[in-house]
């Protein structure tokens, strides 16, 4: 699947691309395909391939990284080390434990370079700034059980984007087929997110943060994201592999 985004990526013409991370993990609950997997060579592809790249939950836990930031839970020393069965136990449903999560075949090298990349990616193309991350700020990496549901948990990230002047904060995380999006002039007192299911959507003037689609679900079908920063078109691109 990723082979065939970026192949896609290329006929596009796209300038950069950018991964928002999950790169290594694999959880067995949701996909079905073992034996053509390889956490390897996914990580060999993004290093090729991505301009920018930022860590999911599951990149921190396959190469034992703690995310800076846990929503206040301390993470045990030996938490890398603990059976499935104690690090639930222990997590206390605050945090993820990663309970069906199976090996991977990552090396040194790609191990290293999990570790490296930063948590968040604030970039500029076009006027624009862009805020890259797994998940929604402050957790970056999508490492703690907390979804954004509610219009109060967005403070954090409007305060920061607020700062450094971002425009535009893009996060994957949500597996959801279509893209949400929340914008800081709150359409609702309620609801945080917004499902927005056209295939061609535009992003408009507003300090905005869109949750885009997954790249790799397990039915098999690919949905990767390209944004025009010129007309501020964000276009959902769908592809069937088998």
């Amino acid at each position: 699947m990723l082979e065939a985004v970026l192949r896609k990526a290329d006929s596009l013409r796209c300038d950069a691309i950018a991964c928002l991370g999950d790169i290594a993990g694999y959880d067995r609950r949701f996909y079905n395909y073992h034996f053509r997997r390889s956490a390897r060579q996914c990580v060999s592809l993004i290093r090729s391939s991505c301009r920018w790249v930022v860590p999911g939950n599951h990149d921190l836990f396959a190469v034992k990284r703690v995310p800076s930031w846990s929503n206040g839970y301390r993470y045990p020393e030996n938490w890398f080390q603990m059976p499935s069965s104690e690090r639930r136990i222990a997590a206390g449903g605050l945090v993820w434990s990663f309970d069906s999560e199976d090996p991977n075949d990552l090396g040194d090298e790609e191990t290293d370079y999990l570790n490296a990349i930063p948590e968040y990616e604030i970039i500029k193309e076009n006027g624009l700034n862009l805020l890259l991350s797994h998940y929604i700020c402050p957790d970056f990496t999508g490492s703690t059980t907390r979804y954004v549901e509610k219009q109060h948990q967005m403070g954090e990230l409007w305060k920061f984007m607020s700062h450094h002047g971002i425009h535009f904060s893009l996060s994957g995380h949500s597996h959801k087929p279509v893209a949400y999006f929340s914008h800081r002039r709150a359409f609702s007192f309620l609801r945080a997110v917004h499902p927005v299911p056209n295939e061609s959507i535009y992003l408009g003037h507003e300090v905005t943060m869109i949750l885009l689609p997954p790249l790799t679900g397990g039915n098999g079908r690919t949905s990767f994201s390209v944004i025009d920063t010129e007309t501020r078109i964000l276009d959902l691109m769908h592809e069937k592999v088998t």
